[in-house]
């Protein structure tokens, strides 16, 4: 007399022995079956697939059931199926996250590009716009046109000078003038953060190349050729191209800029349009473009393929002393004897800021990015080096570093190291203990210090080894030991600059004897 025990195990379909979706019954047999199945099954053999007795399609009664409702599958009618569901779907969500997060990364730096892109497509824009009024109204007023860019500059200046003013004013410490008219944008400072941390990441795993060059090797280097590239006139500055070693340009006393060919021992280019000494020459680091620094306070931008120029920067008031290329290639500092240092955009030689600090006494003597790109070191006639961000243009910390003015720094490409030279010799510092010491910094090493004045130094590209000139004479130290590898003695009067070629198998140098020398 007792009832039968209802079994959930019952209520799946008799053929699949799994929870129906649509639950039919057998009028005949009692049987309940998944609807497609069975509708199949009665298709094919008109008979019931559990009795055997004929059966079809009327025979069938469907059960109602909420749909918006899943069956439960058999595997999860119990805690370890349950736990095995659960992991499934942890492992799923983890790889569904983990791709989410790439292509937010990805997203995330294409729209960084994007807005640096739109940033300068507008700052073209706008340079072509004034371009275009001041043509129009050159023309629509014919008897104003020959003092009308005077005229217009000057009336514009107040005005355009007042809400920057008040603007600096308001958003910089005291003591600190920055002309931010057009400001470094924050699509700018974006694309500076990618491409830093893009070359940190770089440097943790870029190796040594296997071709740079041994000590051995540099202890035997000798004078391979020398030339007398602006005739007369002394050489007073030098680099040699990134990567194409025949390709040196230099600057003279004769306000001209000359790219030499050493290979042929021809100048290619002589570029001419400075009115004063040049004081610094570099080319970029991937472009057919070179820069020219000038006493005349200019800097010149050349097509170093047709020894044009392309842009003249105008911004200083005294002697350019310092320039340097930031890492993306986008950008240029250059620093001067007026106190100041501007930043500009290579592409359309638009000054983004120019930054004077009255807490600065005397001028800058040279500028150097740090490899990086967020950080900039300048030095002074009064023997201080400054260390600025070059994001918020403020300056992070100051320490003395010489007994003379400060001629020339570089930043190694590790970017621990920053050596800086002047008459008592090069000092090199570390910039963790730069960082902590402040104004009481120390450095890690002072070389050169019997050889006379130095006036230029640098690092070669993989900072194994650090060159300078120091009075007559070309020095080569190793960075581990700091032990000198080689003295070249060629020069007859002060060495003014010094350069290395790809993997240091190749050291450039210029002179006061008017003479450039190559050693390999």
């Amino acid at each position: 007399g007792q009832k039968p025990v209802s079994r959930m195990s019952a209520l799946v379909c008799a053929m699949s022995g799994e929870p129906p979706v649509e639950p039919v019954v057998s009028r005949k047999t009692g049987h309940m079956f998944e609807k497609r199945t069975i509708l199949t099954y009665i298709l094919e053999t008109g008979t019931c697939p559990i009795t055997g007795q004929p059966l079809n399609s009327e025979d069938l009664l469907e059960l109602k059931a909420n749909k918006s409702v899943k069956p439960r599958p058999v595997t999860a009618t119990s805690v370890p199926s349950l736990i095995g569901i659960f992991q499934s779907e942890w492992d799923s969500i983890v790889g569904e996250t983990f791709e989410l997060r790439k292509q937010l990364d990805q997203v995330r730096q294409e729209l960084s590009h994007t807005l640096y892109q739109h940033d300068a497509a507008c700052r073209v824009i706008a340079k072509l716009m004034k371009e275009r009024d001041e043509a129009r109204a050159a023309l629509a007023n014919p008897a104003s046109r020959p003092a009308g860019p005077a005229a217009a500059s000057a009336a514009a200046a107040p005005a355009a000078a007042a809400a920057p003013a008040a603007t600096a004013a308001a958003a910089t410490p005291q003591g600190m003038d920055i002309d931010a008219e057009k400001g470094i944008s924050e699509a700018i400072k974006a694309r500076m953060t990618e491409k830093s941390q893009e070359l940190s990441k770089g440097r943790k795993k870029r190796e040594i190349s296997a071709t740079l060059a041994t000590e051995a090797d540099l202890a035997k280097f000798a004078e391979i050729s020398n030339h007398p590239v602006h005739k007369s006139s002394q050489i007073l500055c030098l680099d040699l191209h990134p990567t194409k070693d025949n390709l040196a340009l230099t600057g003279g006393a004769d306000n001209k800029v000359v790219l030499l060919d050493r290979s042929s021992g021809k100048a290619v280019a002589t570029m001419s349009g400075h009115s004063k000494k040049i004081t610094r020459v570099l080319f970029h680091p991937t472009e057919d473009i070179a820069f020219s620094a000038s006493s005349d306070k200019t800097v010149k931008i050349w097509n170093s393929s047709t020894g044009a120029a392309t842009h003249t920067l105008k911004e200083h008031t005294a002697d350019v002393t310092g320039i340097t290329v930031h890492a993306t290639g986008e950008f240029l500092v250059t620093a001067s004897s007026d106190k100041s240092w501007a930043f500009y955009d290579i592409a359309t030689g638009t000054c983004r800021a120019h930054v004077k600090d009255s807490n600065v006494l005397t001028g800058y003597s040279d500028a150097q990015f740090h490899p990086d790109g967020l950080i900039l070191g300048t030095g002074t006639a009064d023997s201080l080096v400054r260390v600025w961000d070059i994001k918020s243009q403020h300056n992070v910390v100051t320490f003395p570093a010489h007994e003379g003015p400060v001629n020339a720094l570089a930043f190694s490409e590790n970017g621990y190291y920053l050596a800086t030279c002047a008459q008592d010799g090069v000092k090199v510092w570390d910039l963790r203990k730069v960082a902590k010491q402040g104004a009481q910094a120390t450095a890690v090493k002072h070389l050169g210090a019997d050889g006379g004045e130095a006036t230029d130094v640098t690092f070669d590209q993989s900072g194994t080894y650090i060159g300078f000139a120091n009075g007559n004479a070309i020095r080569v130290h190793h960075t581990k030991t700091w032990d000198e590898v080689v003295a070249l003695t060629g020069h007859t009067a002060g060495t003014t600059g010094v350069a290395f070629g790809p993997d240091a198998r190749l050291l450039a140098s210029t002179s006061k004897d008017r003479l450039l020398r190559f050693f390999a």
